[in-house]
């Protein structure tokens, strides 16, 4: 089956917020990224998404199970947040695992974000 997905940030680059991030592992650190990231499928194919795994710099950060039912032809907006305690720039990503309507396995890689240093 062919599974076609866009997949945009708005705004990208995204400039530095500097509002907290309000969870405890960012409490105390001052640079803050904010945006979107707009995930659209084209295929007319129902989609779940029940993982959302985060990069940061590279490296693997955290996993999401937040589920995401994409219908077909569908768009969702996920809100993206990340923080850092280092004043330079950084980049992150997402990939989304979830199953088609028909129960096969579906992987969307974000594109890398570009996180502009204060």
């Amino acid at each position: 089956m062919d599974l076609r997905f866009n997949l945009k940030i708005d705004p990208e680059p995204v400039p530095h917020s500097g509002t907290p991030v309000p969870i405890p592992g960012c409490r105390d650190l001052k640079y803050t990224w904010y945006y979107d990231q707009i995930l659209h499928d084209q295929s007319g194919i129902p989609v779940t998404f029940t993982e959302r795994e985060n990069f940061f710099d590279g490296r693997f950060v955290s996993l999401s199970t937040e589920t995401i039912a994409l219908a077909g032809n569908g768009t969702a907006i996920v809100h993206t947040r990340w923080c850092s305690g280092h004043a330079k720039p950084h980049y992150a990503q997402s990939r989304f695992k979830g199953k088609d309507r028909e129960g096969e396995l579906v992987t969307v890689s974000g594109p890398w974000v570009r996180l502009l240093s204060p």
